[in-house]
């Protein structure tokens, strides 16, 4: 067992840290005194370790910190207590790491676990705070979708343009980032946020407004996002200056958030509505590979050739719309009933309220919590004793 054994100098401020990138297994230990950690390692037991995450907070905040199992390594998540923050709903964080692309760990659809893990915990959960090493680099790209209104819209879904009151919370609406470079899991991690309403804080927020390197000096791969809901209560975010105590080629990131009792509720206009309601939508679990003889087993062949059959009656010298929707659909009906019978599915919930203007409804206590994320934490971290 490997046992890291720190005095709390630099981290007496922080009431909650996460580490990422970790060279851990489960017989390795961080001890910090005044802190407690809980550790999501990749394998039980490695001669070669790496991709461990963890989760650490003051020993004071036991009774409020709750660690959530979950399905996937890539992601840790933690649950901060509504009463400890004094306010309505808990609060979510989750601890990523994401193996870069070109990794001998690389993990394929990893952005699409990490949203399916996301989604899950949404359903019940408003707030919620993703950190770490995503290894997925977004440039200044939009991190959310342009929404616009016409009198031709007959659409029966809602659409909200959250975007445009970033400015209420002192955000930028369109980030700025040193890395002018994306890659295919940038590409993927800015359809997870403009999917799901996730906000990137790096480049828009107080602190970080230049959009800072947090890699070698070269690249954006280590990211503060949160959800809407969470925005009022973000103060600043930095990178701050680069340190071989903490790790070989990644600099810390510290976000600040507070929940206080003024009563600062922000209504949010420019909101683009058709319907707002409760909607309930399904999730279909990630796919496997071992499992794809299975998946084309349970493709319904009574589907496949109504489906012919459609095709064939089809007059391709008159295309309407309406038709090639309703093949589309019926294709797109043959994939999914298959992945819900092999993989199986869950559903979630998104409620809106009817209304011009959305309420954020004030925070109401003065406590501070801090993330703060340190990259091969065991190699480098190292102090001596007062």
């Amino acid at each position: 067992m490997w046992m890291v054994k720190c005095t709390t100098t630099t981290f007496r401020k922080l009431n909650l840290l996460t580490l990422s990138h970790l060279k851990t297994d489960d017989f390795d230990n961080v001890d910090i005194p005044g802190y407690t950690f809980k550790l999501k390692n990749r394998k039980t037991k490695s001669k070669v370790k790496s991709g461990g995450i963890a989760f650490g907070y003051k020993n004071e905040l036991e009774n409020y910190v709750q660690t959530i199992e979950s399905e996937s390594n890539l992601v840790f998540w933690v649950k901060i207590s509504a009463n400890y923050l004094k306010t309505e709903q808990d609060v979510m964080i989750g601890t990523v790491y994401i193996p870069p692309e070109n990794s001998t760990y690389k993990v394929p659809d990893s952005i699409n676990i990490l949203e399916q893990e996301f989604l899950k915990f949404s359903a019940n959960h408003e707030s919620i705070l993703l950190t770490g090493d995503f290894n997925s680099r977004t440039a200044a790209n939009l991190d959310f979708y342009e929404i616009t209104n016409t009198n031709h819209d007959t659409s029966d879904n809602f659409n909200i343009d959250f975007s445009n009151n970033l400015h209420k919370f002192h955000m930028s609406r369109i980030r700025n980032s040193c890395d002018k470079t994306k890659n295919h899991f940038g590409n993927l991690l800015l359809e997870m946020c403009g999917n799901n309403n996730l906000f990137i804080l790096n480049g828009r927020v107080d602190g970080d407004k230049e959009g800072l390197y947090t890699c070698r000096q070269s690249s954006v791969v280590d990211n503060f996002i949160c959800t809407y809901n969470l925005l009022s209560c973000v103060v600043n975010m930095s990178v701050l200056d680069f340190s071989a105590l903490f790790s070989d080629v990644h600099s810390p990131l510290n976000c600040k958030l507070v929940f206080n009792s003024i009563d600062n509720i922000v209504e949010c206009d420019d909101i683009l509505i058709n319907d707002f309601t409760c909607h309930e939508r399904k999730g279909f679990k990630k796919w496997d590979c071992e499992k794809e003889a299975e998946f084309l087993r349970n493709i319904d062949r009574n589907k496949i050739d109504q489906l012919n059959n459609d095709l064939t009656m089809l007059n391709t010298s008159i295309l309407a719309q309406e038709n090639i929707n309703k093949i589309v659909e019926s294709v797109n009906g043959l994939m999914l009933d298959s992945a819900e019978k092999v993989f199986g599915s869950f559903t979630y919930k998104r409620h809106e309220k009817k209304c011009r203007k959305i309420v954020i409804k004030p925070w109401r206590s003065k406590v501070v919590p801090r993330s703060v994320r340190f990259d091969d934490f065991l190699l480098k971290i190292h102090f001596a004793k007062h």
